[in-house]
């Protein structure tokens, strides 16, 4: 972006492979995922022609194995594929697929089974029959997803289960941005072939990938709210000049800029990590989490009574920031885990860590 050229300066080098994926991306999104697709949404129409696009081109799965159906690149590049979706509000569960398949590459599936898939994260637990039970709330984009992969307990092991979207008990509901977010129930018995095996601290492990998805989404809707809004500022005039002419909203600008530029830089960081390492996911959901409430009071102030209506796209972009800063851990449960570590570590390392940075 234009306005933030300067405060970017320095930003990771990027791979050739991540320009094409970025170019190849946002010509999809920019061609399907209009305004009005993702008004549909709302209206419960899933975004299918966006998705199979997608699909095709390798995108979905960009960062995932070639034995799981991925294009066996490197989970940055799933990464960047979520953030390019997340600028212009996608509405389909492209994060939650990616939790899913690196949720079965974790546990060492051989296979995995594509399409429309989601994630449920609540308190199940499977007997020692396989049956499995328990419920989740705020299911993404459950209604729509043809298996649903699920964390459990089983004896006080972790185990993955996937079972059938229409094989659970699903009630309708929706977030603030008015996508999916079901709330499931299940109390079935499980095939083995749909049980896997876990190493410990897979609900850990699911939240952080999680948490990882959620960062570089509101990254890149936060750049995208920013774009909009100087945009705005720039055409609406007032007095005989632009609106971005005026002292006030220069520094209104000027503050969303260094949040967003600061949000950009963390989730940046996350793409260029192979693992989801709790500390540095902690640093960047909950930094970026930060920026989120100033952003979006800045952005509606400067475009007034316009940015308040369903008519303008800007609510696609600040009604999922509220809705993603609370998913998979708020900005305090993340902060709250660094302050812990930081103790944990002693003062000795408590500058050395800030100073990495």
């Amino acid at each position: 972006m234009r306005f933030l050229q300067g405060a970017l300066a320095g930003r990771y080098e990027m791979r050739e492979e991540t320009r094409l994926i970025i170019e190849t991306t946002n010509r999809i999104l920019s061609d399907l995922c209009t305004p009005g697709v993702v008004d549909a949404t709302e209206s419960g129409q899933f975004a299918t022609q966006l998705w199979q696009t997608l699909d095709e081109n390798g995108l979905i799965l960009a960062g995932l194995p070639e034995h799981l159906g991925g294009a066996g690149g490197e989970m940055g590049d799933s990464l960047t594929v979520i953030r390019c979706a997340a600028q212009f509000a996608a509405p389909i569960p492209i994060a939650e697929t990616f939790i899913a398949a690196s949720l079965a590459n974790f546990v060492g599936a051989t296979s995995f089974s594509g399409g429309v898939v989601t994630v449920a994260n609540g308190e199940f637990e499977l007997s020692e029959n396989n049956t499995l039970t328990g419920k989740a709330n705020a299911v993404a984009f459950a209604r729509w997803a043809e298996r649903i992969y699920i964390p459990a307990k089983q004896q006080g092991a972790s185990v993955l289960c996937v079972v059938d979207r229409d094989a659970v008990e699903l009630t309708e509901q929706v977030s603030i941005a008015g996508e999916p977010r079901d709330t499931i129930e299940v109390n079935l018995v499980i095939g083995a072939a749909d049980i896997y095996q876990a190493p410990s601290g897979l609900q850990d492990y699911a939240r952080r990938l999680g948490a990882m998805t959620r960062s570089v989404m509101m990254s890149g809707a936060l750049e995208s709210a920013l774009e909009l809004v100087v945009d705005y500022s720039l055409t609406r005039q007032q007095f005989g000049r632009s609106i971005s002419k005026f002292q006030a909203i220069q520094h209104q600008l000027a503050t969303m800029a260094g949040e967003v530029a600061a949000s950009i830089r963390a989730a940046d960081s996350l793409v260029q990590l192979q693992q989801p390492v709790e500390l540095e996911v902690a640093f960047a959901k909950s930094r970026v989490g930060q920026a989120c409430g100033p952003c979006a009071e800045v952005a509606h102030q400067v475009m007034g009574a316009i940015g308040y209506t369903l008519e303008h796209h800007l609510n696609h972009r600040t009604r999922r920031l509220w809705c993603w800063r609370e998913e998979y851990g708020n900005e305090r449960q993340w902060q709250e885990l660094i302050g812990h570590e930081m103790c944990r570590t002693g003062a000795d390392e408590l500058w050395p860590r800030v100073a990495c940075l």
